[in-house]
């Protein structure tokens, strides 16, 4: 659940203009929020933090490094970029945090451009069910809501892939 909190939360932030270098009004009660405020998009810009980390999660398998990253990027609105990583770290740690976030990561992006074949959904629905078969705890809730509460019976990932 608070991984939906903050990614609701992300989305209202990428949701922002993304030029750093303007003032932006956060809210009505004009609380501006400028690049030097955002820690994240100033650690996203941080090319030796961003290497260090990311190497840390894909060649060593750091969760929490892992877990930063992804913040980094998506605060500072550049979670597409991190789909590489997703994939990465899901496959080559079956990291369950990594297999919903590349789901996330691919339905975000098929929303937002149009693109949603038939194909565009399989792969992302067997990313989600990879995450829920390992436990993940974001994933058993999406499940919830796209077959347990239709009355539908939850595929198995290895059927879709």
């Amino acid at each position: 659940m608070k991984y939906l909190l903050f990614l609701s939360f992300l989305l209202l932030i990428t949701c922002n203009d993304k030029n750093s270098n303007e003032l932006t009004e956060k809210s009505s009660d004009s609380i501006k929020i400028t690049k030097e405020e955002n820690p994240y998009m100033t650690n996203y810009e941080n090319k030796e933090r961003k290497k260090k980390l990311l190497d840390d999660a894909i060649i060593k398998g750091d969760t929490l490094a892992y877990q930063e990253s992804f913040k980094d990027f998506s605060v500072s609105g550049h979670l597409q970029e991190f789909l590489y990583y997703s994939l990465k770290m899901a496959k080559n740690h079956n990291y369950s945090d990594a297999y919903f976030d590349t789901y996330y990561i691919l339905n975000l992006l098929n929303n937002q451009n149009g693109f949603i074949s038939e194909k565009d959904k399989n792969e992302s629905l067997f990313y989600l069910l990879k995450s829920y078969e390992m436990g993940n705890s974001n994933a058993k809730y999406k499940i919830n809501d796209l077959f347990i509460k239709k009355n539908k019976k939850i595929p198995n990932s290895s059927i879709i892939n």
